[in-house]
């Protein structure tokens, strides 16, 4: 059972602004709780009416909460049906992750010859939060500091592009990940093998040493590795 905090305001004026800055992100953060929760599955539409009740918000920010995740690539639309969960297909799997790999190994190579001092410290915050959440097996936090951890050194790399596509290959990824990977799909964490939290340390060590090869191979080996542990039960012996 999940736990959402409801927006309270006390008058319209407040609301609007809340409305306008933060019920969307409310949204975009339910909707993605409730599909790790496995209140939703591959193949399920998600609908404004019945999730704007669940929520108790108006249509809007849930249907821009939608059009988010599709921007993204975690949904896809179907058109006068709505957004849903997209099947899993072991070719888009293999064609997601090739492109992961190639997009963010590069990414980590940009942000080990771009980042500053601030830019380490803030990317070994997020692995002290990803340390606290793992052991805590908290699967929603967990997402989030993952998602800041990749975007983050996607948004180091300063390159424009490399975090557009970075993005949304990750989010694509996540149909894969949230679904597949024993952390999410799992009651027990000593039933998950996850090496994530160390291979995450690998990169920043090599980003805050500035060396973008060995940057480069530590993602290269980091999202591999992740493909191979989701789908080696896909694979024929």
């Amino acid at each position: 059972m999940y736990t959402l905090m409801y927006p309270n305001c006390s008058n319209n004026k407040g609301y609007q602004i809340m409305a306008r800055e933060e019920l969307e992100e409310f949204a975009h953060q339910a909707i993605v709780r409730m599909i790790l929760d496995h209140r939703f599955k591959p193949g399920d539409f998600l609908l404004e009416t019945q999730l704007a009740d669940i929520l108790r918000l108006s249509r809007t920010p849930v249907r821009q909460a939608l059009g988010r995740l599709v921007a993204e690539g975690f949904l896809e639309k179907k058109k006068k049906r709505g957004c849903y969960i997209p099947l899993p297909d072991a070719e888009d799997a293999k064609q997601v992750f090739f492109a992961r790999q190639a997009i963010e190994s590069q990414t980590a190579a940009a942000a080990a010859l771009h980042a500053t001092e601030k830019d380490t410290k803030e990317l070994y915050a997020i692995l002290g939060k990803q340390d606290e959440v793992f052991a805590s097996f908290d699967k929603e936090a967990y997402s989030v500091v993952n998602e800041q951890f990749h975007l983050g050194i996607a948004k180091v790399s300063r390159n424009v592009y490399l975090e557009r596509y970075c993005r949304h290959a990750f989010w694509r990824s996540n149909v894969y990940i949230f679904f597949f990977d024993a952390f999410y799909t799992t009651k027990n964490r000593e039933n998950s093998l996850h090496f994530t939290p160390q291979q995450h340390k690998e990169i920043v060590d090599a980003i805050a040493d500035r060396d973008p090869d060995r940057a480069r191979d530590a993602m290269s080996r980091h999202i591999q590795n992740t493909y191979s542990l989701l789908f080696k039960p896909w694979e024929e012996p």
